[in-house]
């Protein structure tokens, strides 16, 4: 039998979020969020495989999210997440949740 593994659902996204990587912090876009990661947009591509925390604001929602790169391009990042605790991982559950709820009629939640 074989056995199939799923990804969590992904939910295209336009939001604005800021990236520390090394003492130095990058304007950056999430154009894609799951429970597990998200995909983002950078002017550079980021070092394999290297760990940074995540910020955004979403509504009455801020978010300060460890990650590391799992795969780097000419300017599409995948991150995953790295919870350091339930409540985190809580977190990004309910903006997941939140973003999902609030997709307009293209599919898109754009913030500025």
């Amino acid at each position: 039998m074989q056995k199939f593994t799923y990804r969590t659902p992904r939910f295209p996204v336009d939001l604005p979020l800021r990236l520390t990587l090394e003492g130095t912090t990058i304007d950056a876009r999430c154009r894609e969020i799951s429970r597990e990661g998200m995909q983002l947009e950078v002017r550079q591509p980021l070092p394999a495989n290297c760990r940074a925390t995540v910020s955004l604001t979403y509504q009455n929602l801020a978010l300060e999210i460890p990650v590391e790169v799992a795969h780097s391009g000419s300017s599409q990042e995948g991150v995953k997440f790295i919870f350091t605790s339930e409540k985190q991982r809580s977190e990004v559950a309910r903006l997941v949740a939140m973003l999902a709820d609030h997709r307009g009629p293209t599919g898109l939640i754009l913030v500025k």
